[in-house]
């Protein structure tokens, strides 16, 4: 069974989330570069975002930090072309926009759709932008290198279209997501910042 089989088997039978992803036994080169994305625990992009929703659109700058359980985005653009600093922990969000003010809610999903006037599932796109699937059951399809073309998850439909070669592996530079009710966010990155533990830089 080649490598995009198994993995296809795997993510129909469902996962355990994209940093604990159990998969069948693969070649040796193969696990060394999904063994990579995973151990990314601490990265920063920089980049642009789009937005498109149903009654909304906007477009801006964004870099984002990520650390296992907590998440900074400093966008610009939206907020009245202000932009604003997204700081999300599990379970709480704090928005503090160009003008000073600060919103902090338990739903940091609602808040955030509230703010943005799109629905972004934040907790699942620290997964998606790194090329990995979030926890949950999926469809997947993969590039001649192995690597994910088109992911369908939780309603969503993530295009990766372009990838570049980042410290000793690869992540996705140009994505375009698909959601419920017509929403439509493209990234592009332009540089990943990139901290592992296991020896990588």
């Amino acid at each position: 069974m080649s490598f995009r089989a198994r993995l296809g088997l795997s993510l129909l039978i469902g996962l355990a989330g994209c940093s604990a992803w159990q998969q069948p036994p693969l070649p040796v080169a193969d696990q060394v570069e999904l063994a990579w994305l995973r151990s990314l625990d601490h990265w920063r992009l920089h980049g642009r975002i789009g937005v498109r929703g149903e009654e909304d659109s906007w477009h801006g700058g964004v870099r984002w930090d990520y650390r296992k359980g907590h998440d900074r985005l400093v966008v610009s653009g939206p907020f009245g072309q202000g932009g604003a600093v997204i700081e999300v922990w599990p379970n709480w969000i704090r928005i503090e926009g160009a003008d000073g003010r600060i919103q902090v809610s338990s739903r940091p999903e609602q808040l955030l759709e509230q703010v943005l006037g799109v629905a972004v599932p934040l907790p699942l796109l620290h997964c998606w932008v790194r090329g990995l699937p979030a926890s949950g059951a999926a469809k997947v399809e993969y590039d001649a290198g192995g690597r994910l073309r088109r992911l369908r998850q939780k309603g969503w439909e993530i295009e990766y279209l372009e990838y570049r070669a980042v410290g000793d592996g690869v992540l996705p530079v140009k994505l375009v997501l698909s959601g419920p009710l017509d929403v439509r966010l493209k990234l592009i990155v332009d540089r990943w910042e990139i901290e592992v533990d296991s020896g990588h830089a």
